[in-house]
């Protein structure tokens, strides 16, 4: 194996380690706000699943909320619907993975 293919697995394997550490603090939610589907999603049929990175203060609300993945036309919606969530109360600051899925109406 060579030198830089070893670096980047050890990388690799110390980001999981640390993200697995972040994320260990499972906080159950009290309040959920559905997201509004954008109407330029609707007329174009876009659907899918935005995943966001929710940083919740000890109080349980939520403070700042990163992007990991989802469709451009549906991530603001969800980002607009995780800032108003709050979260049970911790003994610190948390990052809580959140999945939002938006399905077209039937």
């Amino acid at each position: 194996m060579t030198k830089n293919r070893l670096f980047v697995l050890l990388v690799a394997s110390v980001c999981l380690f640390a993200a697995t550490l972040l994320h260990a603090d499972a906080r159950k939610t009290t309040k959920t706000v559905p997201p509004v589907y954008p109407a330029l999603a609707l007329k174009m049929r876009v659907e899918g699943t935005v995943k966001l990175e929710a940083n919740v203060s000890d109080e349980g609300t939520v403070e700042t909320v990163k992007v990991i993945s989802g469709h451009s036309l549906l991530v603001p919606a969800a980002i607009d619907a995780v800032k108003k969530w709050h979260y049970e109360p911790g003994s610190g600051k948390s990052v809580q993975v959140v999945s939002i899925d938006f399905a077209l109406p039937h």
